[in-house]
């Protein structure tokens, strides 16, 4: 689905950045509930995905999961049962973040559009500054 499939290939350039770390990166794909049901209570969630609300494509923005439960209208991702329906559904706090990658197209077609391919290796390195900034924050909190 060209742009939809943005958070797929961002987290496999970024698996080779942080192969060193305690990251652990599962590609969901569409499988948005078998990710769901393999969380534990305690673990950290990072997920990336394409959305759509306007902003100018390839714009990166982050978002706590427990912050979006209450803003979820004006968010919009192309999965069925998303990650978020599912927290709603089982009234879950799960902690973490979505990091959403503003779409240019999504249509049929097995590639990037041409917007977010020019802009890709910048994507990643802002997707992957925003990544690093919160483990450190989490680190930081784990040791308080």
């Amino acid at each position: 689905m060209k742009d939809d499939g943005i958070g797929l290939i961002v987290a496999q350039e970024l698996e080779k950045r942080f192969h060193d770390s305690e990251l652990e990166i599962t590609y969901g794909e569409t499988d948005s509930e078998g990710c769901f049901y393999s969380l534990n209570p305690d673990d950290f969630v990072l997920i990336l995905d394409a959305m759509t609300t306007g902003e100018r494509p390839g714009t990166v923005k982050i978002f706590s999961l427990n912050e979006l439960m209450d803003q979820r209208a004006d968010l919009s991702m192309q999965h069925d049962m998303s990650f978020l329906d599912l927290m709603k559904l089982y009234r879950c706090s799960i902690r973490g973040y979505l990091i959403g990658i503003e779409a240019s197209l999504i249509v049929p077609g097995l590639e990037l559009s041409p917007a977010l391919y020019r802009q890709f290796p910048e994507i990643c390195r802002e997707t992957e500054d925003i990544i690093r900034g919160i483990l450190s924050k989490e680190a930081k909190r784990k040791t308080e």
